[in-house]
C-alpha cells in the first residue's frame, strides 16, 4: 500500500474513490447532489479542516438538505491550491495528528473552487446567485481593514479605493460581496448570511462593520439594504491547524498509500460556537457537534482567558529556557506546573457555561498542548507580545484585582514576557522579536526593560490599571528583579512555593 512496500499511491480524484484502501473513509454521499448553498471565500488549511468538515460530517448523515461549499482563492497565494485541487476534483484529505499517530479521511463536502482573479465574472454570479444563502470567510484578522476601536476603513489602501472606483472587478473580498450585495438587491435575489469563520473575537460583528463602511462609500441605497437583509453571526472557532508540508504529504503517501496534492493537517480537537442568527437558513450543524447560542462572547472569554492566555503563560518560560515547541514546553514539569497554577488562578473570573465544564476544557487545554505531533512553534506563541498581554492577560488581571484577589502567576508571567524582551535567553542565545506594537513600550526597552512601572504606565496595554492598582507594578517588579537575580527556573519556582503554602 505504500511508497516503501513498492506499491504506487493512488492519485486521489473522484474516479479512484472506489480503488481507496477499505478502511480509508472517504465520502459515501453522493457528490454530484451537493447544493453549493455555502459560498466561502479564503480556502485555506483552516477552512478545510472545520467548516468543511463539519459540512463533510453532516452529508455522511444522509440530511435532506445536502449543504455544501463552494470556494473562492482571492490571492496570488491561491492559486496554487486552486490548481492542485482542480486536479483532484476538489477532494482533499484530513489527517489529524496525535501524539499517539495519524489517521486520514477525505473530504468532499467542497464541490468547487474558483481562483477569483481568472474569473471575476463566475464568482459574482455565484455569491449573487439564489442558491448563495451564506458567504462565509476565513481571510486572517488583517484581511477585514476595519480599525476596531474607530470603526473607520482605510479608504487610501490602493486595493479598496480600485473596488470602489471599479465595482465590477473587485479585488478584496468587501468588493466581492458589496457588489454581490448590490446585484442581489437589484434583482431581488433574497438575503444571506455573512459568516466570519477568522479567529478573532466579536468576528462577525467585525466584519459587518467593515461591509456596511465600505457599502456606505458606495450607495447609501446599498448600505441600506445590507443593513436590512445580511445576518453577521458571531462565533468562536478552534483546531489548531499547522501549515501542510512536503513531509505530511509524504507521510500520506507511505501511511494511508494516497497521493494527495492538497492535504490538510490538524489536532484531532474542535469546537464551533455559533450565534444561531441567520438570514436564509442554515445547515443543521447541531447534528455534529456545533454548539449554537445567542451570545457567543463568554465563550470567547474562556477560549481566551485559558487557552490563548495559557499559551502565552508558558511561551515566554519556554523560549527564555530555549525550548523550541509548546509540546516539549508542557512535558517540563515545572513549565506544565506553571501552567496549571495560571489556570487555576484565571479559572475565577469565569462563570459556568452551557456545553463547556470548565474542570473538562482545562484538562483538555493540557492535552492539546502536550500533542506532540503538532509541533507548535513557540516563537510563533511569543509573537505580538503587546497586543496578547493585552487581551489576554490583562482582563483576567484585573477582574481579579476588583474582587480582592492577590493574583501572583500572572504578574509573574508579565515579567516574563518583560525578561524575554531584553532579547536573549537563559544562554545568552538570540531569541525572535516579533511584534508590530513594540514601540509602546520603547522607553522601558532603552532601560532594558529593567523598569515594570514604566510599562505598566501603557495604556494601550494595561488601560488606567495603574491608577487603580498602583501596587501591582511593584509585585511585577519583584518577579522581574528574581529573574534578572537568581534566572527563570528558580522564579517561577519560588513563585509556585509561595502560591501552595498553606
Amino acid at each position: 500500500m505504500s511508497e516503501k512496500q513498492g506499491i504506487e499511491p493512488i492519485v486521489l480524484s473522484n474516479s479512484t474513490l472506489s480503488r481507496l484502501p477499505h478502511a480509508l473513509a472517504r465520502p459515501s454521499y453522493d457528490r454530484r447532489r451537493i447544493v453549493p448553498g455555502i459560498v466561502h471565500i479564503g480556502v485555506g488549511g483552516f477552512n478545510r479542516s472545520h467548516l468543511a468538515v463539519y459540512l463533510d460530517d453532516l452529508l455522511e448523515r444522509g440530511e435532506a438538505n445536502p449543504w455544501g461549499e463552494f470556494g473562492i482563492g482571492l490571492l496570488p497565494a491561491d492559486k496554487s491550491l486552486h490548481d492542485a485541487l482542480a486536479l483532484q476534483d476538489c477532494l482533499y484529505g484530513l489527517m489529524l495528528m496525535d501524539s499517539g499517530g495519524e489517521s486520514y479521511r477525505v473530504i468532499g463536502s467542497l464541490s468547487n473552487h474558483v481562483y477569483a482573479p481568472d474569473s471575476r465574472e463566475v464568482v459574482l454570479a455565484r455569491l449573487s446567485s439564489p442558491e448563495c444563502r451564506i458567504i462565509s470567510l476565513t481571510v486572517t484578522e488583517g484581511g477585514y481593514f476595519i480599525d476596531g476601536g474607530l470603526g473607520t476603513l482605510p479608504l487610501d489602501h490602493s486595493d479598496l479605493r480600485h473596488d470602489l472606483s471599479h465595482p465590477e472587478t473587485p479585488r478584496t473580498w468587501l468588493g466581492y460581496v458589496a457588489e454581490a450585495a448590490n446585484r442581489r438587491m437589484r434583482q431581488g435575489s433574497g438575503p444571506f448570511t455573512l459568516l466570519s469563520c477568522d479567529n478573532l473575537q466579536h468576528n462577525g460583528a467585525t466584519a459587518r462593520a467593515a461591509l456596511l463602511a465600505f457599502a456606505g462609500e458606495r450607495s447609501p441605497a446599498l448600505c441600506n439594504w445590507i443593513e436590512s437583509n445580511v445576518a453577521t453571526p458571531n462565533s468562536m472557532v478552534d483546531r489548531i491547524t499547522p501549515r501542510s508540508t512536503d513531509e505530511h504529504r509524504a507521510t500520506i503517501a507511505e501511511t494511508f498509500g494516497i497521493f494527495d496534492r492538497a492535504p490538510v493537517v490538524a489536532e484531532p480537537f474542535r469546537q464551533w460556537v455559533l450565534e444561531d442568527s441567520f438570514a436564509a437558513g442554515r445547515p443543521a450543524w447541531e447534528l455534529t457537534g456545533v454548539q449554537f447560542t445567542t451570545d457567543v462572547a463568554p465563550y470567547e472569554r474562556t477560549k481566551m482567558r485559558l487557552l490563548n492566555g495559557g499559551h502565552s503563560a508558558i511561551g515566554y518560560a519556554a523560549d527564555l529556557l530555549g525550548i523550541s515547541t509548546i509540546s516539549e514546553a508542557v512535558s517540563d514539569p515545572l513549565v506544565r506546573e506553571l501552567l496549571i497554577a495560571f489556570m487555576s488562578e484565571v479559572r475565577p473570573t469565569l462563570r459556568s457555561l452551557p456545553g463547556i465544564d470548565l474542570d473538562d476544557y482545562i484538562a483538555t487545554i493540557l492535552r492539546r498542548f502536550s500533542n506532540t505531533a503538532i509541533r507548535d512553534q513557540v516563537p510563533r506563541i511569543c509573537s505580538d507580545g503587546c497586543a496578547k498581554i493585552a487581551k489576554f492577560l490583562v482582563p483576567s488581571l484585573e477582574d481579579l484585582l476588583v474582587a480582592g484577589a492577590d493574583p501572583q502567576i500572572i504578574p509573574l508571567v508579565i515579567a516574563l514576557w518583560l525578561h524575554y524582551l531584553r532579547g536573549y535567553d537563559e544562554n545568552g542565545r538570540a531569541v525572535t522579536i516579533s511584534d508590530p506594537l513594540l514601540n509602546a513600550i520603547k522607553p522601558s526597552l532603552i532601560t532594558g526593560g529593567n523598569t515594570a512601572e514604566q510599562v505598566f504606565a501603557v495604556r494601550s496595554i494595561f488601560g488606567g490599571m495603574r491608577s487603580r492598582f498602583p501596587s501591582l507594578a511593584g509585585t511585577i517588579q519583584t518577579s522581574l528583579d528574581g529573574l534578572r537575580a537568581c534566572g527563570v527556573r528558580a522564579t517561577i519556582a519560588k513563585t509556585l512555593e509561595r502560591i501552595q503554602a498553606p
